[in-house]
């Protein structure tokens, strides 16, 4: 095995957020299990049958949970930590909008709505982290990493409640690292520039992706355009015992994008 394919041997630990074939969770999953990770995936039930065909791709196990259950995440959490004696990584992907939202002003957006995308989107990442802290606590190097992005910064068409979630989860992980750090877990987050995944067509079509991806890479400092590849090598490396006291930080993965002027 090459030191690259070993980066995450004997690791273990779960990603949340698996949705479909074509998201960066499930890119994540599998990059982790070709660098060495044995690993969970999560999924809510009416993604059941979906989730285990790609577990089973994958190569690693499907957990059934729901973030508005707390008491599913620790049950699930604690069935996996006995079984996998600790968890060295917990990778948070998690984003949910109900239908509809994103074509409302953001100003006409009910409590109900905007307290759902918070929900999953921000403090799901807070619940996790509290259940999966004990098993967390067992690992030698125990690492949290969850994904952001640019509509977290920047005003987007077609984004105005993911990006407001995606904002208030980079603040999130500022405190879960300060809260988390006596304890050794690192917590950051990668922020990425668009992929054609199947959440970014839905929100702002297949046509519109493409042509911001065409966009993005030449604007960008290597002209080269993003990758999936990409990200989840950087989510690796921060999941891995590489990453030494590294805490609250986030790693922009966007060819330079947003750091070139012109």
């Amino acid at each position: 095995m090459s030191a690259a394919a070993a980066l995450l041997a004997g690791r273990r630990g779960l990603v949340l957020g698996v949705s479909s074939a074509n998201s960066v969770g499930y890119h994540v999953a599998r990059g982790f299990r070709a660098l060495g990770a044995e690993l969970a995936i999560t999924h809510r039930a009416p993604r059941r049958v979906l989730a285990q065909q790609l577990a089973a791709e994958i190569g690693c196990r499907a957990l059934e949970l729901d973030f508005t259950d707390e008491a599913s995440v620790r049950v699930a959490f604690d069935e996996l930590g006995a079984a996998f004696g600790h968890f060295d990584f917990l990778i948070h992907t998690l984003v949910h909008v109900p239908e509809g939202v994103l074509a409302r002003p953001v100003t006409e957006l009910s409590a109900r709505d905007f307290g759902s995308v918070m929900e999953i989107g921000v403090r799901s990442l807070l619940v996790a982290a509290r259940y999966a802290q004990p098993w967390l606590g067992r690992s030698d190097s125990p690492r949290i990493v969850t994904l952001l992005s640019a509509g977290g910064k920047l005003a987007m068409p077609n984004y105005h409640a993911v990006g407001i979630a995606k904002a208030a989860l980079a603040s999130a992980v500022r405190y879960v690292a300060a809260e988390l750090g006596p304890a050794r877990i690192a917590c950051n987050a990668v922020s990425f520039s668009i992929l054609a995944t199947d959440a970014a067509e839905r929100v702002v079509g297949r046509e519109r992706t493409s042509e911001t991806q065409n966009y993005l890479s030449k604007r960008s400092m290597t002209h080269a355009p993003l990758e999936f590849s990409d990200v989840v090598k950087s989510v690796a490396f921060l999941a891995s015992p590489l990453c030494s006291n590294v805490t609250g930080e986030i790693l922009n993965v966007d060819a330079g994008f947003s750091r070139s002027y012109f």
